[in-house]
């Protein structure tokens, strides 16, 4: 197929694209599968691309999995911002000495991401063997290159879109003084690092963690349909008050959904269903005696059970208004007991692991 031809074909009719509309790793494996046809060497394309914090990020990848940002030779990270090719003959020069984060390819080609005339990551094509990347392979990986450019840039301002919505429902969370803006940008930055130490473990893209971070805070959103002198009441709360204050995960499932039909956000592309689990999930627990729905052990989506472990760690050691800060001892100490029982054993022994960069991740947020 002609350069041109593969362009009109793929990036620019929505109504023929026969990628259009889809999850942006299905439209990356389907290029795959094309580009790879003719290219039988080619073993996998992966995406990278700046994220919420202007970090580079491991967003997709296809055919060999996800890929963790350790596999990609740190030269290609490093002159990932360049404007031409960056060519590795040979990955086994710059490979680590941990297997596992040995490249699972012998040679790769770096090309930029480009949108609206600024470079915002790059595209990696990684071969079977090496010395694989001649100036003529180069040229016709540029093409994909540009496709792959123009269905991420997409993608991104797509997201933009999201956290746009995202910043506005948060507001929300002002109404009372129960959630403070300091325990939501904890919550998250803890999720955030459980996500991280368990990535291998549960194969998470490095784009699955970036949402967890972007949708913790929304957490506890249905708590704006309960009364403030609830939330902050210093006493045990009657079996009334509980049942009243266990309504807003399903309330706030319905905020979610409200937001999701305005802004059509009905696809896989925005991680909706992530969302939504966060939400409706957080309180459920690992013996079945949590809520809303009873659920037990794995039957609670993954993401959820990240949430509630950083959530609880947040509340243990946070003065409330019925409780004073507890001291990190005593909270990892409360952790363990309520871990199989409350909360996923592998979760809270993470936290337990990590207890500097809980401490440090205190001091940011009081920081704002």
């Amino acid at each position: 197929m002609k350069k041109t031809t593969m362009l009109a074909a793929i990036s620019t009719n929505p109504e023929k694209n026969p990628l259009a509309g889809e999850d942006l790793k299905k439209q990356l494996k389907a290029l795959y599968g094309r580009i790879s046809r003719q290219y039988p060497f080619l073993s996998c394309i992966g995406v990278a691309a700046k994220g919420a914090e202007n970090q580079d990020l491991e967003l997709y990848s296809s055919s060999c999995g996800t890929i963790s940002s350790e596999q990609f030779p740190r030269v290609l990270k490093l002159r990932a911002g360049e404007s031409t090719p960056v060519v590795v003959d040979n990955t086994a020069a710059f490979s680590s000495d941990s297997e596992e984060s040995s490249p699972p390819f012998k040679s790769g080609l770096s090309l930029p991401l480009v949108a609206d005339d600024m470079t915002f990551g790059y595209t990696f094509f990684g071969a079977t063997e090496k010395d694989c990347f001649t100036p003529e392979i180069i040229e016709q990986m540029n093409v994909y290159a540009r496709v792959i450019a123009r269905i991420v840039a997409g993608d991104r301002r797509s997201t933009e879109s999201l956290r746009t919505a995202i910043a506005s429902v948060l507001k929300l969370n002002n109404v009372n003084e129960s959630e403070s803006p300091a325990h939501l940008r904890r919550v998250a930055h803890y999720s955030r690092l459980i996500a991280r130490c368990c990535a291998q473990n549960h194969n998470l893209s490095d784009s699955w963690i970036e949402h967890l971070f972007m949708f913790a805070p929304l957490h506890d959103i249905g708590k704006v349909f309960v009364p403030e002198g609830i939330l902050m009441k210093p006493e045990r709360l009657t079996h009334e008050e509980f049942e009243q204050v266990k309504t807003h995960t399903l309330k706030g499932r319905d905020i979610i959904d409200h937001m999701i039909s305005c802004f059509d956000y009905s696809n896989d592309l925005h991680y909706t269903s992530m969302l939504r689990n966060i939400i409706t999930h957080h309180h459920e627990a690992m013996d079945g005696s949590g809520y809303p729905y009873g659920l037990k052990g794995e039957e609670i989506p993954l993401e959820a059970r990240i949430v509630a472990a950083a959530d609880v760690l947040d509340a243990l050691l946070t003065k409330r208004a019925y409780k004073e800060a507890w001291s990190m001892d005593k909270t990892m100490e409360t952790l363990q007991q309520l871990a199989g029982s409350r909360l996923d054993p592998e979760f809270v022994d993470i936290l337990s692991e990590n207890r500097d960069e809980l401490l440090e991740i205190r001091i940011q947020c009081e920081k704002g």
